[in-house]
């Protein structure tokens, strides 16, 4: 787990960011373990390292093969790397480390591009080859790990880090990616930054570099066959497995915690295989109190367990913190929240930690995915399936069957998203009209009734905005520690096995993420099997806005840059102005603008650093 900066054909930038790294003006926090440049005539690589497997210099990059062709700078794990060796050793491929950085080296130069398939784990890596002057670059399956990349007119640079970047170039703002952030809140959705011209390799991509002509493909499709039936023996031992998989590590490692099922499950998962490990919760007064959920959880399954208060570390400087080393805005104050918690196990000396995201997207966790679901359904002739969801959930029928043809009939329209207009509210008179009429508040990615509506929206989760800003936060907050976030869920063969589960088998019992549920009935705690309540992160808006920033917000808002993408700031300083009106539109959640006024301020502050 690490960070790294990449020139091709960029002697005079990458000499200038050399002399940067003298000075001790580029940031290390990915990589404090050691930091090391290497550069040849067309070439150059600066790593920074975070030691979390062979912690020796053996496995320090970047790394130059045994016949000096190639070199290689690796950020993430390889989980099945020994597998991968084994299967090299027995080809008289010789190995100097333990690490699985030389693995992954290695597994190219044996097996060639197509290695990539057999790759279990998060990463971004780029590799040099000296005698052509190609360079090939990945990202994971599911974008775990971050990469950016930037065009010039002779070469290519790449980096882990925006800021790193910024250090020798100089970026202008992108304005069509702020206004989709101010107005819908979407981040991280396709390869735009909020930088003009600077790029984020997607997931699942592979660049590839040679006589300054770049290409970008897609190496890997998510598996949708929907030709298996649930079987709860399967689905536990595929489970299992996985998360055993990402156990190994030559360092202390604890779990995140909450009271939901996603991160209890991976904790019950992960007591069949290690004891020695440690379970960290946040126990925030301002957001939900899942207290009750924890303590029976932890008593039940002897989990050696800490409450981390972070109520007391939120301030102002906080936020400019965290989008320091976030490089963009981000969606909600549970970044705040999680970045305290990740610091305060850094602390303890901990360098790597599990958490459950993704099992949202996968399993269709958010209560949003019923109507997709339900609409599969209806177009399957499913009417017997449809009817038990419509009865177990109390569901008016006629609105429900309403509801259904509307959303079929809207996604051929290309229109069918769910969204919150009250950013229209805050904006010019003349340009909310304008939203408003041409739809240009609307984004989605489901625009066919063709194959598994359901399926496809959870795609689309995992894909755009859901997952991509969740590990995008809990990669820049965690890295900003200088510890390694694993997400087990993620694993790619865990993925295809569940997205190749049929659809209709994803709410068994009406209830969100059964498979999940029933699968590990016999491990986790009947109080988190049973809760039917979606437990969301711990966030509060309307309490940060109000105690933390109210008083700074206003005093900037003048000197914003907000007119510019046509916000009325009058309308901004009476919310401020009248109490009774910021309470009313904040606290009421069919009236939620606190998420919105949340952006705004995390934009202005953003705007101020650039």
């Amino acid at each position: 787990m690490c960070g790294f900066v990449c020139f091709v054909n960029e002697n005079n930038l990458s000499d200038k960011y050399f002399q940067l790294i003298k000075k001790g003006e580029i940031p290390t926090h990915r990589g404090p373990d050691s930091q090391k440049f290497y550069r040849d005539n067309n070439f150059s690589a600066y790593f920074k390292r975070l030691s979390i497997i062979d912690l020796s210099y053996k496995s320090d990059q970047p790394l130059v093969c045994q016949n000096k062709r190639y070199v290689m700078v690796f950020n993430g794990e390889i989980y099945n790397f020994k597998e991968i060796r084994n299967k090299l050793t027995k080809k008289k491929v010789k190995f100097k480390s333990t690490g699985d950085s030389e693995v992954l080296l290695n597994a190219y130069i044996y097996f060639g591009e197509n290695f990539i398939n057999n790759l279990r784990g998060m990463f971004s890596f780029c590799i040099w080859d000296k005698y052509t002057k190609k360079l090939v670059a990945y990202r994971d399956r599911f974008g775990q790990k971050p990469l950016f990349y930037f065009r010039t007119q002779k070469g290519l640079i790449l980096s882990s880090e925006i800021k790193d970047l910024k250090k020798i170039l100089h970026f202008s703002e992108n304005s069509e990616v702020v206004k989709r952030y101010l107005y819908r809140s979407l981040l991280d959705i396709d390869d735009k930054t909020f930088y003009k011209n600077l790029k984020r390799v997607k997931p699942s991509e592979k660049i590839s570099f040679i006589n300054n002509d770049l290409k970008i493909s897609k190496y890997y499709n998510l598996n949708m066959s929907n030709k298996l039936s649930y079987n709860h023996d399967e689905f536990l031992n595929n489970f299992n497995q996985t998360v055993k998989l990402h156990l190994f590590s030559d360092v202390k490692s604890a779990f995140l915690l909450s009271g939901g099922l996603d991160s209890s499950s991976l904790v019950a998962s992960a007591k069949n295989f290690v004891r020695n490990f440690k379970a960290f919760s946040l126990y925030p007064k301002s957001t939900q109190n899942e207290n009750l959920l924890i303590n029976d959880f932890v008593k039940k399954k002897k989990i050696y367990h800490e409450y981390v208060n972070v109520d007391k570390s939120i301030d102002i400087n906080i936020l400019k913190k965290i989008i320091y080393f976030q490089d963009e805005p981000f969606q909600r104050t549970d970044g705040i929240y999680q970045n305290l918690l990740i610091n305060y196990i850094k602390k303890k000396s901990y360098k790597v930690i599990f958490s459950g995201d993704g099992a949202d997207e996968i399993f269709g966790g958010y209560n949003r995915m019923f109507i997709y679901f339900m609409s599969q359904l209806y177009k399957e002739n499913n009417y017997k399936k449809l009817d038990e969801i419509i009865y177990a959930r109390k569901l008016n029928k006629n609105k429900i069957m309403a509801d259904i043809k509307i959303l079929l009939k809207n996604i051929k329209n290309n229109k069918n998203d769910f969204e919150n207009n009250q950013v229209l509210k805050l904006l010019s008179k003349s340009r909310a009209i304008e939203l408003e009429r041409k739809n240009n508040l609307r984004w989605n990615k489901i625009n066919s009734i063709k194959g598994d509506i359901f399926k496809k929206t959870l795609k689309n989760s995992i894909y755009t905005n859901d997952l991509q800003m969740a590990l995008r936060m809990i990669d820049r907050n965690s890295m900003s520690a200088s510890i390694e976030n694993r997400a087990p869920f993620l694993d790619h063969e865990f993925v295809d096995y569940i997205f190749s589960i049929k659809t209709e088998d994803f709410f068994k019992k009406n209830t969100t993420k059964s498979m999940l549920r029933y699968s590990l009935k016999n491990i986790n705690t009947n109080a988190i099997l049973n809760n039917k309540e979606k437990i969301g992160r711990p966030v509060n808006d309307y309490f940060f806005i109000k105690n933390i920033i109210s008083k700074e917000f206003q005093e900037k808002i003048n000197d914003s840059n907000l007119e510019n993408y046509d916000f009325d700031l009058k309308k901004i300083k009476n919310l401020f102005n009248n109490k009774k009106d910021v309470y009313k539109e904040t606290k009421n959640k069919s009236k939620d603008i606190s998420n919105i006024l949340f952006r705004l301020y995390s934009y202005i502050l953003w705007s101020e650093m650039n």
